[in-house]
């Protein structure tokens, strides 16, 4: 699959990064969401259990910070493990462009086939303001998609990069890669339920290209695919 460093960082990194990984998430399920998460009972009816709903931009920009920049500066400064040996370079490029060329319209199927999915049409777009007539003007779409890619991007520095290559060298890239996908399935909760179901799947395949491509990168671009896919053919359906 890929040579993983026979020791990366102290001792005491998986821990921690584990730890940081379920914070991070907390703040973004609870305090950084663009959308509610409620509970319905029959005495009480429904009820919004998450506080606040943020602006998708400001969703992105958070999500950019806690699931990337605050893991990072974390693995880095306080695990001691070097920013190469977490996937963030190129890799191999041509293995990249490999994956690239198989996954990416792969992606844009996948995308197309969510969107008919009622429960996906009930969770995206997560900007509401985009609407059907504005959607198929490239000029409006592409800045929003390239917003969310903060999103995106941060979703892989996380499961990927930190927990997936972070937690390799101590734990076997295999064991690595159910472990970052096992978190990355219980991440979706509160998510279309077909979603959080194909997201453990979808999660150990990322990992597989990551470890091959060396690099978090290429997997980024394809899920970004998926999900800005989904959300354009909902709005020009």
């Amino acid at each position: 699959m890929t040579s993983i460093p026979a020791r990366t960082g102290r001792a005491y990194a998986p821990g921690v990064l584990l730890l940081t990984a379920a914070l991070a998430l907390t703040a973004m399920y609870y305090f950084a969401r663009p959308d509610a998460v409620g509970v319905f009972s029959p005495l009480r009816g429904w009820r919004i259990v998450t506080p606040g709903v943020r602006g998708p931009l400001l969703h992105f920009a958070a999500s950019g910070v806690l699931l990337a920049v605050v893991p990072v500066v974390v693995a880095r400064w306080l695990c001691g493990i070097r920013l190469r040996d977490l996937g963030l370079g190129l890799g191999s490029w041509r293995r990249g462009l490999g994956w690239l060329a198989v996954g990416l319209p792969l992606a844009v199927l996948a995308g197309w086939m969510a969107s008919r999915q009622p429960a996906m049409q009930a969770v995206y777009p997560l900007d509401p303001s985009l609407s059907r007539s504005l959607a198929p003007r490239a000029g409006t779409f592409l800045p929003y998609a390239a917003c969310a890619f903060l999103y995106y991007g941060g979703w892989e520095v996380l499961f990927r990069g930190v927990l997936l290559y972070g937690l390799a060298a101590r734990f076997g890239a295999g064991n690595a890669n159910v472990t970052q996908s096992a978190l990355a399935t219980t991440a979706h909760f509160g998510r279309a339920f077909n979603e959080t179901f194909a997201a453990l799947p979808g999660s150990l395949a990322f990992g597989v290209v990551a470890l091959h491509t060396r690099s978090i990168w290429y997997v980024a671009l394809i899920h970004w695919t998926v999900g800005m896919s989904t959300e354009w053919f909902m709005l020009v359906r």
